[in-house]
């Protein structure tokens, strides 16, 4: 079996920003603990903490299509400096111009992909405060409900 059609979005987002400019080889997928120096800058991408994918049933007979929205969020992290504002508008511009093929580079995968928010705040981190601009997702894909490996 395959993974989760879930998993397979995000490892296609992850796919789909490596190797841009600002962030280059540093992406990491659901990253639990914080990114070390040498990790910055760098993206994350996960599913939203917090915000339930939705699911609705498409049709009646078994087995089900279910119409589904997953939360992706693509994370990217800085460490402070005076121009720390710059570098994150930097990384979310890269992030979001990289995604906006997402959906033509995964038609199979995919059904469609909106930006639904931009979140930027600064948190305490290692020797030096860290930015993170969250760029959060709304990806919409298809699957039976009893073959939630299988992309519709």
């Amino acid at each position: 079996m395959a993974d989760h059609a879930r998993t397979q979005i995000r490892d296609a987002a992850v796919t789909r920003v490596t190797g841009l400019s600002t962030t280059g080889t540093r992406v990491f997928k659901s990253r639990v603990y914080p990114l070390e120096k040498a990790d910055l800058p760098g993206l994350l991408v996960r599913v939203a903490l917090g915000v339930p994918e939705t699911v609705e049933v498409q049709t009646v007979h078994a087995p089900r299509v279910l119409d589904r929205t997953m939360p992706l969020e693509i994370v990217g992290v800085a460490r402070a400096t005076d121009d720390l504002d710059d570098d994150l508008d930097q990384i979310a511009k890269e992030g979001e111009a990289a995604m906006a093929g997402f959906v033509a580079a995964n038609p199979t995968l995919v059904k469609d992909c909106t930006l639904r928010s931009t979140t930027i705040e600064i948190t305490d981190g290692q020797e030096k405060p860290l930015g993170t601009v969250t760029l959060q997702y709304d990806v919409n894909y298809f699957t039976y409900d009893n073959a939630p490996d299988v992309a519709l």
